[in-house]
């Protein structure tokens, strides 16, 4: 990872370090961070369709009217740090990380394409190349330190390595999972990642629309009908990816205000790679590393990402540091709508708790 750009953000400390790496395909992928002194942990946060890192995690500079209607206030200082998850991580310790996905905000995109992917596994393989480079940037900054720090100093921050937490959001929490169970798969010792706990966030376990991977919808329609435009026309673009948000349509103006979200529909390779990417996740699921600790985090009324195959697939994960933690009264979006903050609250304490081991 090479010096970025520093960017102070307004009244904001840490500030934001704006930088970026190419990827295995030559694509520039955009990645932040605000890091904190005498960190606990790291956290390594990964957005979800259509979104990207600052807009799916900082708070916008906008007025909720009502649970229908946004306004906005100020498109060019879109993105605000104060009262912020990121800001919330920062204060409890944490200092956090993050990409845009291929495709996604100021991220290249395969075939100069936006919202579109040659392999949907590639975005996993971003993750992993990032979590790396962090580690490696972590390190490099630490023998930095090292050479100007006392014997003693030395040995106090030596003495334990800091925890990295990944977490992904809607399809970011299918994508961290998967980026797990490829590394599972691998013959790498990923200990020295220095993994310690995977969060899914209304993950991308299952989709509502096409319904469970063991239904006839699934199987006989969605599957080989998307499979087939993908096959004919693999850049053309469907409306299928479409969500709304049913119970809080002001998350829907967000978005429409933001100018690094791409306001067009997916291309039908993504669109397949959507699909078929929940039926990876649960084929693999016995290569998710058993000494990670995962947490679930879903609404039991996600109108876009069903519960019940959260909960199975949650069932099915052979690892006995593993939590389910229901919600009654929220959706989708649990990063923005209200009630989101006893959601990072519990994100908090859990991490918290790991790092108490």
């Amino acid at each position: 990872m090479s010096t970025g750009d520093i960017i102070p953000e307004e009244r904001s400390i840490p500030i934001c370090r704006v930088d970026s790496f190419y990827n295995k395909d030559g694509l520039s992928i955009k990645n932040y961070s605000w890091t904190v002194k005498k960190a606990i942990g790291l956290i390594i946060l990964i957005h979800g369709l259509t979104t990207h890192m600052r807009l799916a995690f900082l708070k916008h500079n906008v007025n909720i009217v009502n649970n229908n209607h946004a306004e906005l206030i100020d498109a060019d200082n879109y993105y605000l740090y104060e009262g912020s998850w990121i800001e919330e991580f920062n204060k409890n310790g944490y200092s956090v990380y993050g990409i845009d996905l291929q495709g996604h905000g100021e991220s290249d995109g395969y075939d100069n394409l936006r919202l579109h992917v040659n392999n949907f596994d590639d975005y996993a393989g971003d993750v992993i190349e990032y979590i790396r480079r962090v580690n490696s940037l972590i390190t490099s900054e630490e023998n930095v330190l090292d050479e100007n720090t006392s014997d003693y100093d030395k040995k106090e921050k030596n003495r334990k390595k800091l925890p990295i937490y990944i977490l992904g959001s809607s399809m970011g929490g299918n994508v961290v999972l998967r980026a797990l169970e490829i590394l599972g798969e691998s013959n790498e010792d990923i200990s020295n990642l220095n993994i310690k706990g995977c969060i899914s966030l209304s993950g991308m376990v299952s989709i509502t629309k096409v319904g469970s991977i063991k239904s006839l919808k699934y199987r006989l329609y969605y599957l080989p009908g998307i499979n087939f435009l993908s096959s004919i026309c693999s850049t053309c673009r469907t409306s299928k990816g479409k969500v709304s948000f049913e119970k809080y349509p002001y998350i829907e103006d967000i978005l429409s205000y933001d100018k690094y979200r791409y306001k067009g529909h997916i291309t039908n390779k993504l669109a397949y790679g959507i699909v078929k990417c929940i039926d990876t996740l649960d084929k693999n699921i016995r290569s998710y590393p058993s000494n990670i600790p995962v947490l679930f985090i879903h609404s039991k009324n996600d109108t876009i990402c069903d519960y019940q195959d959260v909960e199975s697939f949650f069932k099915g994960l052979h690892n006995v540091n593993k939590e389910l933690y229901a919600l009654e009264d929220m959706d989708h979006d649990l990063i923005a709508e209200p009630g989101n903050e006893s959601v990072l609250k519990k994100i908090i304490q859990w991490m918290d708790n790991i790092n108490q081991k």
